[in-house]
C-alpha cells in the first residue's frame, strides 16, 4: 500500500506539471512509477484476484485498481481480465486512453480576505479507498479581540514561577500586539479541595500549609477568581504581585475543578462572545480526576455549573472533581482553547490528555517560566493538516459535504466531496466501450443496452451467498454477483464451492508435502491415491492388517488403526489391539436388566412392554451374552480375587476371636487362684464387728437382751456376750 500510494501521488504531480487535460498523462506517470517500484510483481494484487465483473466493482476495490474498457481487450488467457493495476493492464495490451482510473483532485477556494480560517471552501474529488489532504490555516486578524485568562497553581512548589508572572504582563501585551489590537488579561488561582487528606487539618497548619518551606502562605482554597479580564496591564501585574502561595499535602492538584469554573462562569471572568478565548493553566503537578474525591467522603457528582460566591468556589468541598468528558464538553460549549504550561516531568501526563480534550495544546515551560509568553504566541498560530478518506461508495455519483469549525473561532471551512463511483464507459454518448466483463454476463442479472450494461442487484439478496446467517458473504473469499459467489483467485491455489468454502491448499501436510504427496486436496481434506490412506495419505493401505486382533476386530472395536498401529479412542483401553479394558462395560453389564426378558413367565405387563422396546435385541445375542458373562477372563479373575480376599479376612477374624477367648479364660483362672491364697490372710486382718442372734419373742413377754461391750486390748479377739 505504501508503494501504491507513492506511485499514485507522484503520478499526480507529474500530471499537474504537464498541464495536459485528460487522463493520459496521469496514467502514463502512474504506469512508469508502478513498474519502477515493482508493483506489477505484487503478491497481494487484490484487483486481479477479486474477479470484479464490472468497472464500478473494480474501482471500489481500492485506489490502485483500474479497468480496461477497450472492447477487444483480451489478456491471452481463457477469459478476459479487465480489472488490474494500471501497469499490468498496459502490459496486457490495453491502451492508456481505454483505462478507467479516476484521479483525486483537491481544489481550495481562493482570494479570501477578512477571514481567519482559510480556505473557506474546498472541492474534493475522491474514489473508493483513496484519500486527499489539504492545509487548514488560521490567520488571526488584528481587529479580532483576544481574551487570555491565567489560571495558576499557587502551591508552594510553584513559588519561583509565580514571581515570574510579575513581569509577564507588559512583555506579553507587546508580543500579542502583532496579532490583535484588542487584548485583555485575567487571573485566578487554585490549590486543592480544603479537606483531608488533600490538606493538613492540624490546628497549627490549617491556615499556613507552607511551614515546611519557612514561608508565610495564604490558607488553601479550591479556586479563587482574582482578576476579571481587563485591558489594564498594570492592574494585572499588581494582582499577580499581591498573590501569595499556598500549599497542600498530596501531589495532584485541583486543576480540573478550577478549569471548569473558569469556563462556565462567563460573567465573572468577563469572557466576550466575539473574542478568541484562551485559558492558560500553569502548573507543575498532575490534576485530580473524577472519583478521586471519594477519598474525602465527597460523592456528589459535579453538576458542571458556576458556583462562585464573592469570587470563591463554594462547592469545592461538597462536589466531586469533573470527569475529562464533562470538562471537554464545557470547554467546547464555551468556545475556549486551553494551553497547558507545565514545568517538570509531568508535562507528558498532560500531553497524553490532549486527544481527550479537543482544542487544547501543551507546552513545557522552562525554569522560572522564562518562555511562558512564547507558548502563548505559538498557541495562537494554528495550522491543521486535514485528511479526507473515502472508504466505499454508497451512492453512485453522490455528493456530500462536511463542515470543520476550529474550536475558539466563529468561522468554518466547508468541504464539498464528489464521489467518483461510476465509470466514463457507462456514458452512452461516447465511443463504444466495455464496462462489464463478458464472462459474467447473465441475462437474469445484467441489463444491457447497445453501449452499456448495468446490474439489477435489487432482485438478488446477499443472503443467498452465505452458508449460514452468521457467516460472511462467500465465506470471505469471494464476491456475491447476482446471488452467486464468484471466488477470488489467489496464488496459494484454487478456491471453489457454492459459497467459496472449499479450496485445494488447506489440507494437512506430512513431512512438508501436501497430503504426503500421495493424494490431492479437495474441500480441505486429502483424497488419497490408490494404495494409500490416512488423514494425510501417509500410510500404505496394507498397514491396516497389523491392527486386526485374533477375533478379526480392528483394534478390538475400541480404537482406530493409524499406519499399522492401534490408537485407542477409549482412554480406559490398553494393549496392542486395545483389547484390555478392565473398567469397560461389557455386553453382560449393559444388558443385565434385560436377562429377565428371556424368561417372560410371571412378568407384569409393564415389564413385558419394556422388554419389547428396550430389550428386543436380546434374542439375537443371547448366546454371545451368556458366554461373555460366564467365560470372560476378567470375571473369573475378579471372582477368584474376591474369594481369596474374603477367605483370608474370615480366617483372620476367627483367629482374633479365638485369641481373645483364650486370653479372657486365662485371666479368669488366675484371678480365682489369687483370691483363695489371699483369703486366709484377710481373715486374720479383718476383725469381726457384727454379732447376730436369732430371737423369738412374744408381744406380751418380750425377752430382754443385755449386751456388754468393753474395751479391747491390742491382741484381744472380739466376742459377743449376750
Amino acid at each position: 500500500m505504501c508503494r501504491s500510494a507513492l506511485a499514485f501521488f507522484t503520478a499526480a504531480f507529474v500530471c499537474l506539471q504537464n498541464c495536459r487535460p485528460g487522463p493520459a498523462p496521469f496514467l502514463r506517470a502512474a504506469w512508469v512509477f508502478s513498474v519502477v517500484l515493482g508493483q506489477s510483481q505484487s503478491e497481494n494484487n487484490r484487483c486481479a484476484s477479486s474477479n470484479a465483473p464490472s468497472c464500478a466493482r473494480c474501482l471500489a476495490l481500492g485506489p490502485e485498481c483500474g479497468w480496461c474498457a477497450q472492447e477487444d481487450f483480451t489478456s491471452g488467457g481463457t477469459r478476459s481480465e479487465r480489472c488490474d493495476i494500471v501497469s499490468n493492464l498496459i502490459s496486457k495490451g490495453c491502451s492508456i486512453d481505454s483505462i478507467e482510473y479516476p484521479s483525486v483532485h483537491v481544489i481550495p477556494s481562493e482570494n479570501e480576505i477578512n477571514t481567519q480560517v482559510t480556505p473557506g471552501e474546498v472541492l474534493i474529488q475522491l474514489r473508493p479507498g483513496a484519500e486527499a489532504n489539504f492545509m487548514l490555516k488560521i490567520h488571526p486578524l488584528k481587529k479580532y479581540p483576544v481574551d487570555l485568562y491565567y489560571l495558576v497553581d499557587v502551591s508552594a512548589s510553584m513559588h519561583n514561577n509565580i514571581e515570574k508572572l510579575n513581569s509577564v504582563g507588559n512583555d506579553l501585551s507587546r508580543k500579542m500586539a502583532f496579532f490583535s489590537r484588542d487584548f485583555r488579561l485575567g487571573f485566578g488561582s487554585y490549590v486543592d479541595k480544603t479537606v483531608s487528606p488533600y490538606i493538613s487539618i492540624h490546628p497549627e497548619r490549617i491556615h499556613n500549609q507552607c511551614s515546611d518551606y519557612n514561608l508565610d502562605c495564604m490558607p488553601p482554597h479550591g479556586y479563587i477568581h482574582v482578576l476579571s479580564l481587563t485591558e489594564n496591564i498594570t492592574e494585572f501585574e499588581k494582582a499577580v504581585h499581591r498573590q501569595k502561595i499556598s500549599g497542600n499535602i498530596d501531589t495532584p492538584e485541583g486543576g480540573f475543578d478550577a478549569m471548569l469554573q473558569a469556563a462556565v462562569c462567563e460573567s465573572h471572568i468577563g469572557w466576550r462572545k466575539e473574542a478568541k478565548r484562551l485559558l492558560l493553566v500553569m502548573t507543575d503537578q498532575t490534576s485530580h480526576l473524577a472519583l478521586d474525591s471519594k477519598l474525602a467522603g465527597i460523592v456528589v457528582p459535579n453538576d458542571g455549573n458556576c458556583h462562585l460566591k464573592n469570587n470563591v468556589y463554594v462547592r469545592s468541598t461538597s462536589m466531586e472533581h469533573p470527569s475529562l468528558g464533562q470538562l471537554s464538553e464545557k470547554l467546547i460549549e464555551n468556545n475556549i482553547n486551553v494551553i497547558f504550561a507545565v514545568q517538570g516531568k509531568q508535562f507528558h501526563w498532560y500531553k497524553d490528555l490532549l486527544p481527550l480534550l479537543p482544542g487544547t495544546i501543551a507546552g513545557e515551560i522552562e525554569s522560572k517560566a522564562a518562555n511562558l509568553n512564547n507558548l502563548v504566541v505559538e498557541a495562537y498560530r494554528v495550522l491543521f493538516n486535514v485528511t479526507v478518506i473515502m472508504e466505499r461508495c454508497d451512492v453512485t455519483r453522490g455528493k456530500s459535504y462536511a463542515v470543520i469549525k476550529p474550536i475558539g473561532f466563529n468561522e468554518t471551512t466547508k468541504i464539498h466531496i464528489h464521489k467518483n463511483c461510476s465509470c466514463q464507459c457507462e456514458d452512452s454518448s461516447g465511443p463504444k466501450r466495455k464496462c462489464v466483463d463478458e464472462t459474467f454476463l447473465d441475462s437474469k442479472c445484467f441489463q444491457c443496452d447497445e453501449n452499456k450494461c448495468h446490474f439489477d442487484e435489487d432482485q438478488f439478496s446477499a443472503e443467498s451467498c452465505k452458508s449460514h446467517e452468521d457467516q460472511p458473504v462467500c465465506s470471505g473469499r469471494g464476491v456475491c454477483i447476482c446471488g452467486k459467489c464468484l471466488c477470488h483467485r489467489i496464488k496459494l491455489g484454487k478456491v471453489y464451492g457454492k459459497y467459496c468454502e472449499k479450496d485445494d491448499f488447506s489440507c494437512p501436510y506430512h513431512h512438508g508435502n501436501l497430503c504426503a504427496g500421495h493424494g490431492e486436496c479437495e474441500a480441505g481434506r486429502c483424497r488419497c491415491f490408490s494404495g494409500w490412506e490416512g488423514d494425510r495419505c501417509q500410510c500404505p493401505s496394507t498397514s491396516a492388517q497389523h491392527c486386526v486382533n485374533p477375533k478379526g476386530q480392528v483394534c478390538s472395536g475400541r480404537g482406530t488403526c493409524v499406519c499399522g498401529r492401534c490408537e485407542c479412542t477409549d482412554p480406559r483401553s490398553i494393549g496392542r489391539f486395545c483389547e484390555h479394558c478392565p473398567t469397560c462395560h461389557t455386553t453382560c453389564n449393559e444388558n443385565w436388566n434385560c436377562v429377565q426378558c428371556l424368561h417372560p413367565h410371571n412378568l407384569s405387563q409393564v415389564i413385558l412392554d419394556r422388554c419389547k422396546t428396550s430389550c428386543a435385541f436380546m434374542e439375537q445375542h443371547y448366546v454371545d451374552q451368556a458366554s461373555e458373562c460366564f467365560s470372560s477372563p476378567s470375571y473369573l479373575r475378579i471372582f477368584f480375587i474376591i474369594f481369596i480376599v474374603t477367605f483370608l479376612i474370615g480366617l483372620l477374624k476367627v483367629l482374633i476371636i479365638r485369641q481373645v477367648i483364650l486370653q479372657w479364660n486365662s485371666n479368669k483362672i488366675k484371678s480365682s487362684a489369687d483370691y483363695r491364697v489371699s483369703a486366709s490372710k484377710k481373715d486374720k486382718l479383718i476383725l469381726q464387728s457384727v454379732c447376730t442372734r436369732a430371737v423369738t419373742y412374744r408381744r406380751e413377754k418380750p425377752e430382754e437382751i443385755k449386751m456388754d461391750i468393753s474395751k479391747l486390748n491390742a491382741h484381744e479377739t472380739f466376742r459377743c456376750n449376750f
